[in-house]
């Protein structure tokens, strides 16, 4: 990242005003727009991935844990390439910046991967083989997009306040394009809307409209986010050596400790997201999509609420007590859902539905804890600056995805274990055959729900209740220790950051002094 100019200027009075906005207004609805499509897509191939092969791959055990090996090992391996990818980013020159030519680069190529991963019909161990290639090649071309997106977060600002407002916006409009995904899928896969009367034809279309969205989305952000240029001095720099990228993350202890914070979060909140809600819903109320949307809406709501009321409440609490509130939140929602899922009576089904999408729509305030990390490790960006002199903003951003994908690659194996436990396939793989039997036309909608419901219908209480401990523990668990991490590691709050920002512009006006007699 660039030694912003307009924090320099703005940080030489004292006492110090309040900063003004560095950055074009323009940037406000250009840069988050470019999320919406990516996490549409993003959206579809992290979460709905492993329903559309369980509901339309019929898998042996071995098979099913063959794919959760190739998750797990992709999602790794993605998580360790995004440093790497980190590190060419914060090395590229040209015309373009470091950053805008890999965003449409990644963009193109992963809308390929994506169809072609939902558009194939393989069974078996050929399809086994064929998700394996798909898969590494997501991890590679995503994470070109991705890096380069969110590294340019920090490069756009330096200012506390305009930062804030950034990634609330581009928050905003990241639950907007993962919220709409939320919404669209389950309602167009499974039940009475599905399009072309079966997962499988429904799962090839979705795949299409999330490859355009992703890329035209994108093209905003491209052609429209006005950006800082690059300092002479920066643009002479010679590229950073490989060792030199992992000193630079390491010797980052706020960091390191924020990484690590992450890295727990999502290991405890994806469980959720990433099958457990989905299979647990279809088991107890129907193989229905419209009940996994109804589900989530108010979920999506409280989400967005606590992002377009985040830089208030920071003003008003500050991080350190807001990131309290989220951690309470999500605890007690996910206790409320335990207990409504075992204590309440089957029938009447949507008293105990309702009480569920409630603890659910608690639980989704509390996601802004992730946004509050995000702009934790934001200012980890100065903090290093003030250490070392460099930002190195795209590398030090790096390490958002890579706790999300090592988090979601452990969140698999979690995932995994708990399937082959309960022994999901049994009944899931029966579905499978009925969905592929009615993309074959060999039988009709209305059999095919019929048939689906007496699957169900012989699924055991406990199995249901084992699921729904699984996807309610975990979460709170982790967040418990997510949030005595923070409070005990982290110490990069307003007051600090300010202190640090200041320090730097004084830094750089003092050496600007110095050397003007030189130049003379």
């Amino acid at each position: 990242m660039k030694h912003s100019d307009a924090t320099q200027t703005t940080m030489t009075t004292t006492p110090m005003p309040r900063p003004q906005e560095d950055m074009a207004k323009i940037n406000y609805i250009m840069y988050p727009l470019g999320t919406v499509g990516r996490d549409f897509l993003y959206n579809l191939f992290n979460n709905f991935l492993l329903t559309y092969i369980l509901f339309t791959k019929s898998l042996t055990a071995a098979q099913f844990a063959s794919v959760s090996i190739i998750i797990i090992v992709a999602r790794i391996f993605d998580a360790f390439n995004d440093p790497v990818m980190g590190g060419i980013v914060e090395n590229t020159r040209t015309r373009f910046g470091k950053f805008k030519p890999w965003m449409l680069i990644g963009a193109v190529l992963t809308g390929g991967v994506v169809i072609a991963t939902f558009s194939g019909n393989l069974q078996g161990w050929a399809f086994i083989g064929f998700l394996a290639a798909m898969y590494f090649l997501f991890s590679i071309t995503f994470t070109m997009n991705d890096i380069s997106y969110w590294g340019m977060l920090p490069s756009l600002s330096s200012n506390d306040h305009t930062r804030n407002k950034l990634t609330s916006f581009a928050q905003i409009f990241a639950a907007a394009g993962g919220g709409l995904a939320g919404v669209i899928i389950p309602v167009f896969t499974a039940g009475g809307l599905t399009i072309g009367g079966s997962a499988v034809n429904a799962y090839a279309l979705i795949a299409v409209i999330a490859s355009v969205l992703m890329i035209g989305f994108q093209l905003f952000t491209v052609f429209g986010v006005k950006e800082k240029p690059l300092p002479p001095d920066l643009a002479k720099t010679p590229p950073m050596k490989l060792k030199d990228m992992f000193k630079v993350l390491v010797r980052n202890d706020q960091l390191m400790w924020c990484a690590l914070i992450m890295l727990i979060f999502n290991i405890g909140t994806n469980v959720v997201g990433g099958g457990l809600s989905m299979s647990y819903i279809y088991f107890e109320f129907g193989y229905n999509g419209v009940l996994i949307t109804a589900f989530g809406i108010l979920f999506a709501v409280t989400s967005t609420a606590f992002t377009l009321f985040y830089p208030w409440m920071a003003k008003k609490l500050g991080r350190d007590k807001l990131i309290g509130v989220t951690t309470l939140c999500i605890i007690c929602g996910y206790a409320l859902m335990l207990i409504a899922g075992i204590a309440l009576p089957a029938e009447p089904w949507l008293l105990k539905f309702g009480v569920m999408t409630f603890a659910n729509g608690v639980v989704g305030f509390g996601q802004g804890f992730y946004m509050i990390m995000v702009i934790s490790i934001a200012n980890t960006v100065e903090y290093n600056e003030w250490k070392t002199g460099k930002r190195d903003e795209g590398l030090i951003f790096s390490l958002r995805p890579f706790t999300a994908k090592m988090g979601s690659a452990l969140m698999q194996f979690i995932v995994m274990l708990v399937y082959l436990i309960v022994g999901v396939t049994a009944f899931t793989n029966q579905i499978s055959d009925l969905e592929n039997a009615a993309a074959r036309g060999e039988i009709t909608d209305a059999a095919k729900t019929e048939a689906i419901k007496e699957v169900l219908s012989g699924v055991p209480e406990g199995k249901k209740i084992a699921l729904l401990v699984c996807m309610c523990l975990i979460p709170m668990i982790a967040l418990a220790i997510a949030w005595t991490l923070y409070r005990k590691k982290c110490f990069l709050n307003e007051a600090r950051h300010a202190e640090i920002v200041k320090e730097i512009a004084e830094r750089n006006l003092a050496a600007e002094r110095e050397a003007e007699p030189e130049q003379e």
